[in-house]
């Protein structure tokens, strides 16, 4: 189900700037697939006098003839180009009018043929009065950001901005789907804001859903994790056991190599990729060294617990194991994803204002079995603030007992000159009027949906 283009103002407005000088202005766009990188240029590029090209996983010799079709049908006369120099050279020789020439899936073309961009810097360089912009757009991270943004790269320092393309957050959902909040959080939690999966999604029975888009051989979100992975690397089941182990929680180092019957030294250039991906990160408590890893986008972590371990079962059409393990265990699965719409709704509310100090930092903190989910600090005036995060709905007796537990922990961080607020997020919230700092679903759909007095 396709719905409205949500969010994008920030590259929408950096894309205007850019489209209003004159000249030839050069803008790199990547990410991952699916973030949106097509729609947000189809958006922008609306009312533009514009050449878009979407090259294919093709030879050399297939794209430029695309490149010369569209181009033959932009100016009116049937035109065969080359290369880059030859496109540019031409359009400056034709037209006056600006030009917005987009090049989407240019990663395939550097897949093809590395020296693509010595040629494409060399049509900058000899073009410069072109009045164009330029957009050059790619799904393969890794590739991309290896080719285009090291220093001995032919195109490095070209570009007048390089625009990463990210999931939406939790609050654009709001502006997506028309359902309650709870429904909203186990969307985010399983598809991480990616705006393609969100499109399999009505928000009125999200657990069917899911089941209907998760277990079932012939699903696109059932396959999609294993194709994205497959795409950028080799190796893919060493891959694939590492996020599985850290989605069963198995995040120190040692953990992972044992889950996967490897070395430390083995796994950790398969921990290096998967960070430099997005898809992992390393994670370290505040005042302190050894940090965990965890997976960071939702939709893997999802498919990693639930997918993955029973992958063949489902492709065989038998579902039913996966099934099960998905109804008895969703909703302990759903309090990792909160606690990151938690820290959403935190830098909402002290962007806002909304919190009794602005923090300037935040994180988590653990050590020894002890554990504070968020740390809010403003180092400067010396002001902190600990929250527990917890999808389950809390008694007011509960409430209590969660803040006393967080007072005992507080002696354990050493902020003893500090002045400590305590709050709870929580899914429910009985009688939270009566404390000042304890949030709910409630909360953070008003402040997400831009009623601050929640």
């Amino acid at each position: 189900m396709i719905r409205k283009f949500v969010n994008r103002k920030e590259e929408l407005e950096i894309l205007e700037g850019l489209w209003g000088k004159e000249g030839l202005t050069f803008v790199l766009i990547y990410g991952r697939r699916r973030v949106g990188k097509t729609r947000l240029l189809d958006e922008f590029s609306k009312g533009k006098d514009r050449i878009f090209i979407m090259f294919e996983d093709k030879p050399r010799e297939y794209n430029f003839k695309l490149i010369s079709r569209k181009v033959s049908e932009f100016i009116g006369i049937n035109v065969n180009i080359p290369d880059f120099p030859s496109l540019f050279s031409l359009l400056k020789r034709l037209t006056n009018r600006r030009i917005l020439i987009i090049l989407d899936e240019f990663s395939y073309l550097i897949k093809k043929e590395g020296e693509i961009l010595s040629e494409l810097a060399r049509a900058i360089e000899e073009n410069k009065d072109l009045n164009a912009m330029v957009v050059v757009s790619g799904s393969y991270v890794s590739l991309l950001e290896r080719e285009l943004f090291r220093y001995s790269s032919p195109i490095y320092g070209r570009s007048d901005a390089n625009i990463k393309v990210q999931p939406l957050k939790f609050k654009h959902l709001f502006e997506w789907f028309d359902a309650n909040a709870e429904e909203l959080v186990k969307i985010y939690s399983v598809t991480g804001g990616t705006p393609k999966y969100l499109e399999f999604f009505k928000g009125d029975n999200t657990e069917e859903e899911i089941k209907n888009n998760f277990f079932n051989p012939s699903s696109f979100l059932f396959r999609e994790a294993k194709a994205l992975l497959s795409e950028e690397l080799r190796e893919l089941s060493v891959y694939l056991t590492i996020l599985e182990a850290i989605a069963r929680g198995n995040t120190r180092i040692t953990q992972i190599a044992n889950f996967c019957y490897m070395k430390e030294n083995q796994i950790m250039p398969y921990l290096r990729t998967l960070s430099k991906l997005g898809i992992i990160r390393k994670v370290v408590p505040l005042f302190g060294k050894r940090g965990i890893y965890e997976i960071s986008d939702n939709y893997f972590l999802f498919w990693s617990r639930f997918v993955s371990p029973y992958y063949e079962e489902i492709e065989s059409n038998f579902p039913e194991s996966a099934i099960e393990d998905f109804t008895r265990n969703f909703n302990s699965f759903l309090g990792k994803p909160f606690e990151g719409i938690a820290r959403e709704f935190l830098i909402e509310a002290n962007r806002k204002g909304l919190l009794p100090f602005q923090f300037t930092k935040l994180g988590r903190w653990w050590h020894r079995g002890e554990e504070i989910d968020i740390v809010a600090l403003n180092e400067r005036d010396k002001k902190a603030l600990l929250v527990e995060v917890k999808w389950s709905d809390l008694t007011k007796r509960r409430i209590k007992k969660i803040l006393r537990e967080l007072e005992r922990k507080a002696i354990l961080l050493g902020l003893d000159d500090y002045e400590i607020h305590f709050g709870i997020i929580a899914k429910r919230a009985g009688g939270k009027e009566e404390f000042e700092l304890v949030f709910d679903l409630r909360d953070i759909e008003g402040l997400m949906r831009g009623r601050e007095s929640a």
